[in-house]
């Protein structure tokens, strides 16, 4: 069969973002062709080993995913060979939040959960890189000029209190991380992360803990409410808002530099994102070391 350009566009686009639900294909992909046309490429797609679908999602939306078949066909790789249908709903709902920042500009740049577990079992092996806390993504911001990077945390249920306190002291340990923000589902969840984070006496303030709701920033994340301590704001009054590059046609990377005056992201190819950010340590998770619990 004949590859389109539009189909490329979506081999790329589910190369950078792992999985999209049908609706997101035809937002993002076919946002000016009619949805039946749509769904008839797709199941073409899939019939030809171009595509698979996934389903389990709470709304019984279907997924759909690259195939090395299909990655081959647009030169790009497979992020993910498998998902869990026991976090299937958790890695959509990440998936949605990344690209609704992406598109109002907020993330400069990210990097996923996956890319960051290669990279710490690259550099410290299967059995070290079990230990290490690993975000669920790592996103590059802007303030007043300087950037940094923000560790994303989606929670949609409440952990036990023993797991939260390893979580925040881990964080709390770094220096390099201009922020830790967690998504939440609940102000309840929010509440608990913000009391250990206060009760731990290795308090960091060189690091700061923002918490949202989840329902808030997938609907307006400009304007969604950042809580932190004792204030709330608008997340667009705190970082800088920047027309979103498209991840499709280009994945971004993070340089991070060793002083306090400079911090710079730049958007690279993703095949050497990886060495580089070993070469210039800018990956500022591979220190966060957790207890195997």
């Amino acid at each position: 069969m004949m590859i389109t350009k539009r189909d490329n566009q979506l081999f790329q686009k589910l190369s950078t973002h792992g999985m999209l639900s049908t609706k997101q294909v035809t937002s993002f992909i076919f946002n000016s062709i009619a949805r039946t046309t749509a769904l008839r490429r797709l199941r073409i797609l899939e019939a030809n080993h171009y595509l698979k679908r996934i389903t389990g999602l709470d709304g019984h939306d279907v997924l759909w995913v690259l195939t090395d078949k299909g990655a081959n066909a647009a030169g790009v790789s497979t992020p993910k060979k498998s998902w869990s249908k026991n976090i299937l709903q958790h890695d959509y709902k990440l998936i949605s939040l990344r690209l609704e920042l992406e598109k109002s500009g907020i993330a400069q740049t990210w990097i996923p959960e996956h890319e960051i577990r290669s990279l710490i079992y690259k550099k410290y092996g299967l059995l070290k890189g079990k230990q290490k806390l690993i975000p669920d993504g790592l996103m590059g911001i802007e303030v007043m000029g300087k950037f940094g990077s923000v560790a994303i945390e989606l929670e949609l249920t409440l952990k036990n209190k023993n797991r939260i306190k390893d979580i925040v002291t881990r964080y709390q340990e770094k220096k390099d991380l201009s922020a830790v923000w967690y998504i939440a589902s609940s102000q309840t969840i929010l509440n608990s992360f913000f009391r250990e984070w206060r009760n731990h006496q290795g308090f960091n303030k060189t690091i700061k803990l923002y918490g949202s709701l989840f329902e808030e920033v997938i609907k307006n994340p400009v304007e969604a409410t950042v809580f932190s301590e004792g204030n709330a704001c608008k997340i667009k009054d705190i970082w800088r808002i920047k027309p979103a590059h498209t991840p499709a046609h280009g994945v971004s990377r993070q340089q991070v530099t060793n002083t306090d005056t400079e911090n710079r992201l730049t958007h690279e190819n993703q095949t050497n994102k990886m060495d580089y950010l070993f070469q210039h340590k800018a990956v500022v998770i591979t220190d966060l070391t957790l207890p195997t619990l």
